[in-house]
C-alpha cells in the first residue's frame, strides 16, 4: 500500500506542469497590491505564504498589513501566464521581468 501511493505521487508530481508568470498579492481591504513574477509560481505562494506567517516577509508594510489583518484579507492570483516552450532561446527570466514591468505601469491602485 505504501509503495502504491508513493507511485501515485511520483506519477502526479511527473505530470504536473509549472506555472511561469507573474502573481499579485492583493490586500482586499485596502486595495494594495505587490506584483511578482516567478518561473514556478505555486512554488512563490506557498514560499510567500509561509514567509508571512513565520514574520518573515522582506516586505515589511505586507507583513504588519499581514499580520493586522490575518490571512483572510489576502489574496493570491496568477495576474500573467507565459506558457513553457521546449525553446531554449527563450529567457523566461526576461520575459517575467517585462511583463511585471507592463502589469505595474497598468495598475491603478497602491502598490506594496
Amino acid at each position: 500500500m505504501k509503495n502504491a501511493l508513493k507511485q501515485q505521487l511520483r506519477e502526479k508530481a511527473k505530470n504536473h506542469t509549472i506555472t511561469i508568470g507573474v502573481l499579485s498579492v492583493k490586500n482586499n481591504m485596502t486595495g494594495k497590491q505587490l506584483i511578482h513574477g516567478s518561473l514556478n509560481l505555486e512554488a512563490l505562494v506557498n514560499k510567500m505564504k509561509f514567509q508571512l506567517n513565520a514574520g518573515q516577509f522582506a516586505n515589511s508594510q505586507l507583513q504588519k498589513d499581514w499580520k493586522e489583518l490575518g490571512s483572510e484579507a489576502f489574496s493570491f492570483e496568477f495576474i500573467y501566464n507565459i506558457e513553457p516552450l521546449e525553446n531554449s532561446f527563450i529567457n523566461f527570466r526576461k520575459e517575467i521581468l517585462k511583463a511585471e514591468k507592463i502589469l505595474v505601469s497598468e495598475i491603478k491602485t497602491e502598490l506594496y
